[in-house]
């Protein structure tokens, strides 16, 4: 019996490291893209036709397509494009209350859209 529970304990543990694991990645990579989205209105802002290397190979490193002859605005709703990937989560569980924080993405991402 209290090997089960033990068990079950470390299965539990385990949900929630990989559930906080992925939250982080989804976390750093909107902030990585938004940094990108950041570095090109900047560009765009300043009337610049040439995306930066380092620019570009952040933008391929999360699948966005690069191009050349892109333009920068265009450049610039493909990262919109790729952000929407890691705010539409859904829950593991459908029965799970989402956390405040949950929430509050959610009601600020309605504010946006």
């Amino acid at each position: 019996m209290y090997q089960a529970i033990q068990q079950e304990t470390q299965r539990t543990t385990l949900r929630v490291i990989a559930t906080r694991a992925q939250d982080a990645k989804r976390k750093l990579s909107l902030y990585a893209l938004d940094r990108v989205l950041w570095a090109l209105e900047e560009l765009n802002l300043a009337e610049r036709t040439v995306v930066p290397r380092h620019l570009v190979e952040q933008l391929r490193a999360f699948g966005v397509p690069y191009a050349p002859d892109i333009k920068i605005p265009d450049l610039i709703e493909l990262v919109f494009t790729a952000q929407e990937e890691f705010m539409n989560v859904e829950p593991d569980e459908i029965n799970r209350v989402p956390t405040i924080e949950e929430l509050e993405v959610y009601f600020e991402q309605s504010r946006v859209a």
